[in-house]
């Protein structure tokens, strides 16, 4: 195979590991494979634009295969919510790449043929680029053949093969160092001088012992308060970093349960109870749980006593070989248990292997023949067995490369069973201390001796039938029905609130709804129905939408454009703030001047409570909560030992009379371990905030909806 042909296979893994900048989280990807249709097929050609730069749908889309094509070799299932987190983290990865581009271009930052040269023929060279040029025998990165590969390549005269090169592995490699620079650049600019410690640590060795009188916001009621549209949007001006709001949408909905009915669960149990006598009488578990469609597949093992938690556990434990157990619930499953065998074995296993493989399983390529690893294995084992070094034979001819640097050694748990091989498993968990042999598997030969085995207990092996319980047909129907007559007789917002009224139906509202969620509500996970709701108008209603296990009828209620939010969204949270603001006024009012907290109290049908120890690092007061304003000016030495003006808090208004302040003494403290401490810290915070007000500057237009995304 050539290394062309091998860096196209490898490009999905090439491209995680080298496009991984992590800072903010945000993933850069970046691939120019797999096929050039597009799986979205929308109404424009782009997907938005940063920055003036406009990202093109079908390299954008390519990206997102590339990705899910990655998650695939990796044996990760795809399901619309992970395509569409894909979807997010390529976005937001154009975005960190133009940002740290152009950030990049007017400092100056830039990675250079020469650097590449010394980074890519260098024992730092990305593990999946050294990994195409091992030597399979020595397991050394050769250097010189990269080298020369990489010579002859700009010297091709087929262009597709350095374009494909470019964009897979030197561009992402490039954009991966710039970003290592300025992150660099900007992490660096963050320091903790050694005063800053010394001075938070005396802050927060002060205390103080305080009194106070607390009259909650509760004493005035709510409905004596009124607070206006204006006050609310003159509020909402002076804070409008608070209440800044992304283009979303809302609905309202309502549900009609698709769920299965008593009848469904009455009916599967009946179908188990037929099935029980044939499981008990069958010679074939395995094929039978397999033609029944059991959701627990037929497992070929022992499970240890100590980690069975299925619902029968004790009744299975104490039954005989042959014996049937169930139907019994566990989760949304009747299941039935057959008891095979039981067996005493150890809870984990040390061993050492050496493999002499018949197929290389990153590649799928074939080795060598079968009787020749056999032959091989067969040298190879009579070595071991008349006293040659274990080890060194692992390191000299072992086809596993994870464990050469262990000498071949492996720890396993009785958990690991049902990932390893069944003959490896087997051996190792079956065998005594001492047993050496030669085990054939799917990956060829392995040379296995069992070192050592702990924690011996009993095992049992289990056959399961379990179906799980579903709806049927006649219970979707019913709820498929209601559902479409509900949605008949809602044709506009009014008719649909008028419905529900009538039916007594339970009306859901679901908000910030984004262009691009998978989501419009925690148990309403559907992307083409957000999609829904982004291509109508306010006041549409829906057709029943089929979530499974409900079917849902809803209408779009608001429209929310970019901006600072409008009185009526932003009450929900500003007026609260200053209903408290008005309360606290009347209250200040009530109390006027006073030059006795006993007083206070008894005027106020309060009490005068006390802290012996408060310390200026408390973050709150006990039994009162996170009252920063009232720590704050129990420290204020301008009123030690007087009675302090009225303070607005969380919860209440309070008047203080703190005591005289002293000072903890100065425990020993590594100071420098501190001050890196903060530092660090710091420089991370600082890169947060620096992305962010990039971003907060950044011209970016989002049209992936538009794109079919």
């Amino acid at each position: 195979m050539s290394i062309i042909q091998q860096l196209r296979d490898r490009a999905a893994i090439l491209l995680t590991t080298l496009i991984a900048l992590s800072l903010l989280g945000f993933l850069v990807q970046d691939a120019f494979v797999g096929g050039t249709n597009n799986l979205f097929a929308g109404n424009t050609s782009t997907v938005g634009s940063i920055n003036g730069r406009s990202i093109d749908a079908q390299e954008f889309n390519q990206r997102v295969r590339t990705i899910e094509e990655s998650n695939r070799t990796q044996g990760m299932g795809g399901n619309e919510m992970m395509t569409q987190n894909i979807i997010e983290n390529v976005w937001n990865g154009y975005i960190q790449e133009t940002l740290i581009k152009g950030e990049a271009e007017k400092l100056g930052i830039a990675f250079t043929a020469k650097e590449m040269s010394s980074l890519l023929f260098s024992e730092d060279a990305p593990n999946e680029f050294k990994q195409l040029f091992t030597d399979p025998q020595t397991q050394q990165f050769n250097i010189d053949a990269a080298r020369t590969w990489f010579t002859n390549l700009k010297k091709s005269k087929n262009p597709d093969e350095q374009k494909m090169v470019t964009t897979q592995l030197l561009d992402p490699l490039t954009l991966n160092q710039i970003a290592q620079k300025y992150i660099s650049l900007i992490g660096q600019g963050s320091y903790v001088p050694k005063w800053m410690v010394e001075k938070l640590n005396a802050d927060n060795n002060q205390f103080t012992s305080l009194s106070f009188v607390g009259i909650p916001y509760t004493a005035v009621p709510d409905t004596t308060i009124k607070v206006s549209d204006v006050e609310i949007n003159e509020y909402v001006q002076k804070h409008k970093e608070e209440f800044k709001q992304e283009k979303t949408r809302s609905i309202a909905y309502v549900v009609f349960d698709a769920n299965p009915s008593a009848s469904d669960s009455s009916a599967l149990y009946t179908k188990m109870l037929q099935l029980k006598e044939e499981f008990k009488s069958t010679a074939d578990e395995r094929g039978f749980v397999t033609r029944n469609g059991s959701v627990i597949p037929f497992f070929d093992g022992f499970a240890l006593k100590s980690r069975l938690a299925m619902a029968a556990k004790d009744s299975i434990i104490s039954m005989s070989a042959g014996t049937v157990v169930g139907p019994y619930l566990d989760g949304g499953s009747y299941v039935i248990a057959k008891k095979l065998s039981t067996r005493t074995m150890p809870d984990s296993v040390r061993v050492r292997h050496l493999l002499v493989g018949i197929v290389d399983p990153s590649t799928g390529q074939q080795r060598r023949s079968d009787s020749a690893a056999s032959k091989l294995a067969d040298s190879l084992f009579a070595a071991i067995k008349s006293g040659s070094n274990f080890a060194a034979l692992v390191s000299s001819f072992s086809d596993d490369m994870g464990s050469k640097t262990t000498r071949g050694e492996y720890n396993f748990s009785s958990m690991d069973m049902g990932t390893l091989a069944k003959e490896f498993a087997d051996y190792a968990f079956n065998n005594p201390t001492g047993s050496r042999a030669i085990v054939k598997t799917q990956f060829g030969y392995h040379i296995m001796e069992v070192l050592n085995q702990k924690n011996f207990e009993e095992g049992y092996k289990i056959a399961y039938l379990a179906k799980p319980i579903v709806a049927s047909e006649e219970t979707d129907a019913k709820a498929s029905a209601a559902a479409t007559q509900f949605a008949g007789n809602s044709r506009d917002q009014k008719s649909f609130e008028a419905s529900v009224v009538k039916n007594k139906l339970q009306k859901v509202i679901a908000e910030n709804i984004k262009e691009m969620d998978y989501a419009a509500a925690q148990d309403v996970v559907s992307r083409s129905f957000v999609k829904w709701i982004w291509e109508n108008k306010v006041g549409t209603v829906s057709e029943p939408v089929d979530l499974k296990d409900k079917y849902i009828v809803a209408v779009i209620t608001n429209d929310y454009e970019k901006g600072v939010q409008s009185a009526s969204v932003a009450r929900v949270m500003a007026e609260p703030i200053l209903r408290n603001k008005k309360k606290a006024e009347v209250l200040k009012k009530k109390i006027g001047t006073t030059t006795s907290l006993e007083a206070l109290a008894t005027a106020n049908a309060s009490q005068v409570s006390t802290i012996d120890t408060l310390r200026f690092a408390d973050p709150f007061i006990p039994n009162l909560g996170p009252e920063v304003k009232v720590i704050g000016a129990a420290f204020n030495k301008a009123i030690q030992n007087k009675i302090s003006p009225v303070i607005e808090g969380q919860s209440g208004v309070f008047v203080i009379k703190p005591g005289a302040i002293g000072a903890l003494p100065n425990l020993a403290t590594d100071l420098e371990s501190q001050r890196k401490a903060m530092q660090a810290q710091l420089k991370q915070f600082g890169l947060g905030q620096t992305f962010e007000a990039l971003k907060k500057a950044a011209e970016i237009e989002d049209t992936r909806r538009a794109a079919g995304f």
